[in-house]
């Protein structure tokens, strides 16, 4: 054990530089699930071939493990590659979970808006209306923002994953944190841009989280549970603090070799209402929620058009590869591939990464999870040319 634990404080040496680099890149009546689509063995599947190269792909820029699934007019189509647990020799399979980051937001806005809804809170309350002044007081822009305003990203507040908080989650100083204990985190100190600006930032969804828990007195996972995942029969998606047997270990690269760091992402996102990025799924729960929602079959059009009310992303922003990132709705990205409008989510969490995106003029959805992060893959992930494959 004492050997175990010496080995565990020497990796974040190795390993935090890249972390940083890794994590903070990225910005950004019971309901029936009424499939348009049926389940097709993937060998049967009419375009198995074409949807194939997605995973071919990312194996040969070196993925540890990939999961896709692909759901379109003609059937859904599942695939997967490498490992769930190289140590173990355990292949990945579309039955693994694991942590799909970022698109945790679209479970986080979805339920927002289901409770706006019900008329338990409306998106252009201020904040301040269901959180203590305590929290709000300390927290620069918090005491005038609106719950919209953090849906969009537009609060302004300070982003809690800066460097210190990664050092921390890197170094074992910040295990587990919940959502109260990461918004402390920005107690304190100034804002990140003016009320009504900003950029993709994180600590937005805690806020949210903490509105979801004090508006419903129940645990703001409880919540998505009892409003998104159960309704739809998500078997397997996750908001918790307990660990699915299904969840893989997750990769990270680090002078050219992979490391294990699923004990990174377990302390970075293992705390209660981590709504900001700390849901699991698999690659195909996750399609079928995004379709459901885009679909109509979630929320009323009223809701959804909310949810759709975008604006755009300052393409300063944005490194190079996602240009293509148009822009940023209530929880949700838009943006721009060569076979049209594709609407959906990114998602990073360490060694965890993928997306969700719907493209409505083809019905189609793609969702991709990697239980790695190397340059290479994240390369394939990012490109836009990814989402030729499915045609």
């Amino acid at each position: 054990m004492k050997n175990q634990t010496t080995r565990r404080q020497a990796r974040p040496r190795c390993i935090r530089t890249a972390l940083h680099t890794a994590f903070l890149i990225p910005v950004l009546a019971v309901w029936i699930l009424s499939c348009t689509t049926d389940h097709v063995p993937p060998g049967d599947h009419p375009d198995a071939e074409k949807y194939q190269r997605i995973v071919t792909r990312f194996m040969e820029a070196g993925a540890s493990g990939v999961s896709v699934t692909v759901r379109s007019p003609k059937g859904i189509w599942q695939g997967a590659g490498g490992y769930a647990d190289k140590g173990k020799g355990i292949t990945m399979s579309p039955e693994n979970t694991l942590r799909i980051g970022s698109m945790s937001k679209v479970f986080t806005a979805v339920t927002i808006l289901r409770l706006h809804e019900e008329g338990r809170l409306s998106i252009t309350d201020k904040i301040s209306q269901y959180l203590p002044a305590e929290v709000t007081s300390r927290i620069a822009n918090a005491g005038q923002a609106t719950i919209e305003q953090c849906l969009n990203h537009t609060s302004g507040v300070r982003e809690y994953l800066g460097d210190e908080t990664i050092e921390g989650i890197a170094s074992g100083r910040i295990v587990k944190y919940s959502a109260a204990q990461n918004l402390a985190l920005v107690y304190d100190k100034p804002a990140d841009f003016p009320l009504g600006k900003g950029n993709y930032c994180n600590t937005n969804y805690l806020l949210l989280s903490e509105i979801i828990r004090t508006v419903t007195g129940k645990s703001a996972y409880h919540v998505v549970r009892e409003k998104t995942i159960g309704p739809l029969g998500l078997r397997n998606t996750s908001a918790s603090v307990v660990l699915p047997a299904s969840l893989t270990q997750s990769y990270f690269e680090t002078d050219g070799a992979m490391q294990e760091v699923t004990w990174v992402d377990n302390n970075a996102v293992g705390g209660e209402g981590q709504l900001d990025g700390g849901m699991i799924s698999t690659s195909g729960d996750v399609a079928a929620f995004l379709e459901a929602l885009l679909t109509g079959k979630i929320l009323s059009p009223a809701s959804l058009a909310l949810m759709q009310t975008y604006l755009d992303i300052d393409p300063g922003t944005l490194p190079d590869e996602l240009k293509y990132y148009k822009q940023y709705g209530l929880g949700l990205m838009k943006i721009e591939t060569d076979h049209g409008t594709a609407i959906g989510h990114d998602g990073h969490v360490y060694g965890f990464v993928g997306k969700v995106f719907y493209l409505p003029e083809h019905q189609t959805t793609i969702a991709i999870l990697l239980n790695g992060w190397s340059p290479s893959s994240v390369a394939v992930l990012n490109a836009k040319s990814t989402f030729n494959l499915l045609f």
